[in-house]
């Protein structure tokens, strides 16, 4: 704190000039990085110019100049932004053009902006290395002090580009300035034949002059803060006297108090046989409009990274949570396959139904952090819309009869059509409002039909309708219903529980359909949802023919399956555990790493020994050695070995991530044995061709 104490007291100590102020900043800054040397450079062309330095023996001068590329500056000019060395002879290394010029061992600098546009460097140096590295905090303090000398070089060189001009004020229009007085603007003429300009008494107090004090046209410009801004005004001004046309402008001024405000100036200029011979205008203070504005933008950018951050944090819960979540299933499943009583059976069986619902809560999580992030994917397949509901309804009509609701279909409006979609988001659709109509319906009946039109050119208006006979939705809760998080009163809440997802969920994805969703309700009366999407028809004969060809190999041979080799890489003691009781459920033999430099090991001894690993599975997140820089290590020996990355991680792009370190296949945990049982089928089905006997 004592430091951006020491910073604010010598940038406003006005006793100080710009040399001194930089110097004391320089010491500050040696101070705080614990470094020798401080220098504020000039580059240009090239050369690289000493304007301020602080050094043990004040060997370096203002004024003392370099080539550039005998510098390390050359590095950061070169990077456009910070540069840090704790340690010269590590990095960059005695390669370096500079090694042999310094005897230098720590550096840490970052370039200087002025306008924009490189100006130099803010450097600091030392002849001993920095063992602990530069923190985070050191590079702000390094930022903090570029900036403010940024700014001051600016406004030194704006300062120093302004020619005085001392001709007095020549006359005063008393009538606009009583006006003006009343109004709170200030008023000024510019006198182009006298190059004379007048002030109103309101605009100096604006500007905090003293009334007696007589303004330039020179000096009016120097109170603009920015170089660039008294560039555009002067042209503009310029501009008004060959066209005769008004002009206005917002601009930021440092009054003579050393206070920042907003000014709008608007110009009016008096022209006379075609030649301008006056400029007369008027100036009012707009600083609480503009703070206003910035105030409104900030709160805007809060408010923007505090739903990132959300989406963020809900992307890496769930992905927490997925991997107990694989261990608890695993056990669960495994468990199942034992020898149990009715009872226990019964108790292992709710275990995994409530397990079950812990995932799909987990899941509505990602998926919903996926849409607020914009990551969500969609897959373009064919997809039999007929078969996909019919694929539900099973699971749900168990449920129904457990609560004596009767449950009708009716599909025939989309039988004989296949279309282009991903299934997997199709059936969130379906399992989300069937599960909603199941769950809010106590008597009665729940009924799902469908509707198909056609919208064009191998195009369809297609309709999901789901109507029940639950407990209906009041009119209030229909306005926030698809609203993530607002979707249940607290009672209903309560009583049947849920993520407050599902119905946003289904709405994002029936609007990447061109779609929407329509709600009917009344408290007590039941509900009826109707999705309406726009899908493209699917050429159903071979492309399809394709993908069912595909997803039916043969199943291994118990001989093909116990002579296989399969390593897992995996650091989760539980998950290890879990995905060797599956394995060995399969009927595969197994190997464990407990990291990907153990399971790199493993495999270089395997193949020395001439017994290479058939499959391997490869966690990703590891200590020591995460999976992805495992797999590329292990494609470096030349081996065409599968590696299926096998992760709680589904975010968007993780697959391709594993893909492009050079694994064969990805799967999200958790995951049950029927799916490793494929994913090992797949991969291996080559070595089924070498048993003429399968048995």
């Amino acid at each position: 704190m004592s430091v951006i104490k020491d910073l604010h007291q010598i940038t406003t100590d006005g006793a100080l000039s710009f040399s001194e102020k930089v110097a004391r900043l320089l010491e500050i800054g040696t101070e705080v990085l614990g470094l020798e040397t401080g220098i504020v450079s000039y580059v240009h062309n090239g050369t690289y110019t000493v304007i301020q330095a602080i050094s043990p023996l004040n060997e370096i001068v203002s004024g003392a100049e370099f080539p550039l590329s005998d510098t390390y500056c050359a590095d950061t000019v070169n990077a456009n932004g910070i540069v840090a060395y704790n340690d010269v002879d590590v990095l960059p290394g005695n390669s370096h053009p500079c090694y042999a010029l310094y005897t230098l061992k720590s550096y840490l600098a970052t370039p200087i902006h002025v306008n924009a546009a490189l100006y130099g460097t803010l450097n600091f140096s030392s002849t001993f290395s920095k063992g602990d590295g530069f923190t985070a905090l050191d590079y702000d303090y390094l930022l903090l002090l570029a900036d403010w000398i940024g700014a001051e070089v600016a406004r030194e060189q704006a300062l120093s580009e302004i020619i005085s001009q001392k001709n007095a004020l020549e006359e005063q229009n008393a009538l606009l300035n009583q006006i003006t007085e009343l109004a709170g603007v200030g008023t000024w003429e510019l006198d182009l034949e006298m190059n004379s300009l007048k002030w109103s008494a309101s605009l100096k107090r604006m500007l905090q002059i003293n009334e007696k004090h007589e303004i330039t046209p020179s000096r009016a410009l120097q109170f603009m803060a920015n170089k660039k801004v008294r560039n555009v005004y002067e042209s503009k001004m310029k501009e008004i006297t060959t066209t005769g046309n008004d002009w206005a402008y917002e601009f930021e001024v440092i009054t003579d108090g050393g206070e920042k405000r907003w000014l709008e100036s608007r110009a009016h200029p008096i022209m006379k046989n075609g030649t301008c011979q006056k400029i007369i205008g008027a100036t009012r203070d707009i600083t609480e409009r503009f703070n206003t504005t910035q105030s409104l933008k900030q709160k805007t950018a809060i408010a923007e990274q505090a739903l990132k951050a959300r989406s963020e944090f809900l992307a890496n819960m769930s992905h927490e949570i997925r991997t107990p979540i694989h261990g608890v299933q695993g056990m669960l499943e495994t468990l199942c396959g034992t020898s149990l009583n009715e009872k226990q059976k019964e108790y292992t069986h709710v275990a995994m139904r409530s397990s079950e619902s812990l995932l799909n809560i987990v899941n509505d999580i990602l998926d919903f952090s996926k849409i607020d992030s914009g990551h969500m994917t969609y897959d373009v397949e064919p997809v039999n819309l007929k078969e996909l509901i019919e694929q539900q309804v099973p699971m749900f009509r168990r449920l129904a009869d457990k609560k004596g609701i009767e449950f009708i279909t009716e599909t025939a409006a989309v039988s004989d059509t296949v279309f282009l979609a991903d299934s997997l988001r199709l059936s969130q659709i379906l399992m989300n409002l069937i599960n909603n109509a199941v769950k809010f319906t106590e008597e009665g009946s729940i009924k799902i039909s469908t509707r198909c039109t056609k919208y064009g050119a191998g195009r369809y208006r297609v309709k999901l309708i789901i109507t029940d006979t639950g407990i209906g939705i009041s009119e209030e809760q229909q306005k926030v219903i698809f609203s993530p998080f607002l979707q249940a009163e607290e009672s209903t809440q309560r009583r049947f529980g849920g993520t407050g997802l599902g119905l946003a969920i289904v709405s994002n994805i029936v609007e990447h359909y061109d779609g929407n969703v329509e709600v009917s309700s009344a408290v007590g009366e039941g509900a009826r949802f109707i999705v309406a999407m726009t899908l493209d028809c699917a050429n159903a004969g071979t492309l399809k023919e394709k993908i069912i060809a595909d997803n039916n190999t043969a199943p291994l041979c118990k001989r093909v399956l116990s002579e296989s080799r399969v390593l897992v890489v995996e650091d989760n003691e539980i998950n290890q555990i879990v995905i060797k009781e599956q394995l060995k459920e399969i009927g595969v033999s197994v190997e464990l790493a407990n990291n990907g430099a153990l399971g790199l090991a493993k495999v270089k001894s395997a193949i020395a020994r001439k017994k290479p690993y058939d499959l391997i599975f490869m966690d990703c997140h590891m200590p020591v050695m995460d999976g992805l820089t495992a797999t590329k290590e292990i494609r470096a020996l030349g081996e065409k070995i599968p590696i299926i990355a096998l992760t709680a991680n589904a975010l968007s792009g993780e697959k391709e991530k594993c893909l492009r370190a050079g694994m064969d296949d990805f799967i999200s945990k958790p995951v049950g044995v029927s799916r490793l049982g494929d994913c090992i089928n797949y991969h291996l089905s080559y070595k089924q061709e070498r048993f003429k006997d399968p048995a």
